[in-house]
């Protein structure tokens, strides 16, 4: 949570308020919050509410709120310096409801992980015209958008009524479709947030079950919003949204134990990788994947990641022969 702290109170930009909502937290959270002495800084305790009201949580913070901007970081992610003097300039057209950017994968030392960059297709990643986002959204269920990169425009907010609250599911992807039908995005080309993963993210757990729950609000949007979707010019129908998150929901479930295993070995999570891909390898026992198996043991071994860097060695090489 410190370094939390740090990383807002450090901002290039400092015409800023910050809500606080504790989750009924156990730990030093409320002594370290008020050992800053920040006006800006505004502290709510609640009682626990948990994943399934987190939504909840930040429509509360958003009732709170007085400026014009709404931006997000959880209690262990950070952001750069510069994120708010940088991102603000997105805002500059008034049709711009969102803006976002890329994102650097940090462990619980901190340490760079992985890096996400914003989407190649100049349409999608600006929402342009309104309404293209949907086409990755959607049919793919892909989240491009990350929780601590986003700043958005109140207003944008204030008229969907607030984050958007779907069972199962948290506050982000939801309100990034709806908000895709209210405006265009503004994408920057630099990291604007880091996000932590470690073995208590809540994001780690219970992986498929949030996922059949996402299949379920894009078939209800795509149902609801029908008429919307179909004004758009984005040539994307129902057919085209069913028939693409159920191709993704089996894939999803095919490859979940591959993509635990994998985040498994970034965070240093050795042991349990090695047996989250032995379930992968049960059903896929090729010879590709078990000389991948040979990896994840070697990495348990000599406790370091061997793994997600040869595999990048292998992408990097594959582009090149292209």
């Amino acid at each position: 949570m410190e370094q939390t702290i740090r990383s807002v109170l450090a901002q290039t930009y400092h015409n800023w308020e910050w809500i606080i909502i504790d989750d009924g937290s156990t730990d030093s959270t409320k002594d370290i919050v008020h050992s800053y002495k920040d006006e800006r800084i505004r502290y709510y305790y609640q009682e626990h509410g948990g994943i399934d009201n987190i939504c909840l949580t930040h429509n509360k913070a958003l009732g709170l709120s007085r400026g014009e901007f709404i931006a997000l970081i959880d209690g262990d992610d950070l952001w750069p310096e510069y994120k708010l003097e940088k991102q603000l300039v997105s805002f500059s057209e008034d049709a711009v409801v969102l803006s976002y950017g890329e994102c650097c994968i940090i462990n619980s030392d901190g340490k760079k992980i992985d890096y996400v960059t914003v989407p190649g297709k100049k349409g999608i990643l600006r929402n342009d015209p309104v309404g293209t986002s949907l086409r990755e959204f959607l049919p793919n269920a892909n989240s491009f958008i990350y929780n601590p990169t986003v700043l958005i425009r109140k207003s944008a907010l204030d008229r969907i009524g607030g984050f958007v609250e779907f069972k199962g599911l948290a506050h982000d992807f939801t309100t990034w479709c709806r908000l895709s039908l209210e405006g265009t995005f503004g994408p920057l080309p630099l990291c604007l947030g880091y996000w932590r993963r470690h073995s208590n993210s809540l994001t780690f757990h219970n992986a498929e079950y949030r996922f059949r729950n996402k299949i379920k609000f894009i078939k209800d949007f795509a149902e609801f919003y029908d008429k919307e979707i179909g004004s758009t010019g984005i040539s994307l129908t129902k057919d085209e949204i069913y028939s693409g998150v159920e191709s993704r929901l089996r894939s999803f479930i095919d490859y979940l134990p591959y993509d635990r295993a994998m985040i498994m070995a970034k965070i240093g999570m050795f042991k349990e990788a090695n047996e989250e891909f032995g379930k992968y390898l049960r059903n896929n026992c090729s010879l590709k994947n078990r000389i991948i198996a040979h990896f994840f043991s070697l990495s348990g071994s000599i406790q370091y990641d061997l793994v997600n860097p040869a595999r990048k060695l292998k992408e990097r090489m594959s582009l090149r022969r292209k």
